[in-house]
């Protein structure tokens, strides 16, 4: 209940974030999401939000099939009406919730999940993240963006407002050892792409013969 009437507060103005914090186009999280997945590759966006990282992704993978999911029927609305001014035919979107979709199993080959791990509480983000492996083919990846506080002092101000406003699970993923973590679903971060004030992430499945 929280989490609905949050981001229904929060849905037109969610996209200040790229105005403010993923200025720099070469330092964005959003061109790193799009660079771990191929041309014509099934792609789900998971708690897509406004869908900022669905529509890159629809935009600069013509070829791809892109998929959003988000519980929000607010955010939603403003993603797919970006998705109407942007033109994507190769991109749906869905209301659905994130520890129990509709889709069948291993039937993507990336799945992207941005800034939303660290709003969860333990037992929560643990359940997505076995619906996100039960939907995740053998060979795919996830691809997951969290924050990444700046060691540089002017970045360190402007990221403040962010570091003060978000959950307590936000600073407990910042003190988790994160391979370890990821280890515990049987996944394995394959690679770390860092961005302005954040992190990309390549996860994929460790495989039976490897554990």
């Amino acid at each position: 209940m929280y989490y609905q009437l949050y981001y229904k507060l929060t849905a037109g103005a969610y996209d200040l974030l790229d105005f403010v914090y993923f200025r720099n186009p070469g330092k964005s999280p959003r061109k790193a999401v799009v660079s771990c997945i191929g041309k014509k590759e099934s792609v789900l966006d998971i708690c897509c939000g406004t869908g900022a990282n669905a529509i890159k992704i629809a935009k600069e993978r013509p070829d791809a099939k892109v998929v959003g999911a988000d519980i929000s029927k607010e955010m939603l609305a403003v993603a797919k009406e970006k998705r109407r001014k942007a033109g994507a035919p190769n991109l749906k979107f869905y209301h659905m919730d994130a520890t129990k979709t509709e889709f069948k199993d291993a039937c993507f080959d990336k799945i992207s999940m941005a800034l939303v791990l660290h709003e969860m509480p333990e037992e929560l983000a643990g359940r997505v993240i076995c619906e996100l492996k039960r939907l995740l083919k053998d060979n795919g990846e996830l691809i997951i963006t969290e924050w990444e506080p700046s060691k540089i002092r002017w970045q360190k101000l402007l990221f403040l407002p962010i570091h003060l406003m978000e959950p307590k699970s936000y600073r407990i993923l910042l003190k988790k050892d994160l391979n370890a973590y990821f280890k515990t679903f049987g996944l394995e971060i394959v690679e770390t792409k860092h961005c302005d004030y954040t992190k990309v992430l390549r996860i994929r499945k460790v495989k039976s013969d490897e554990r």
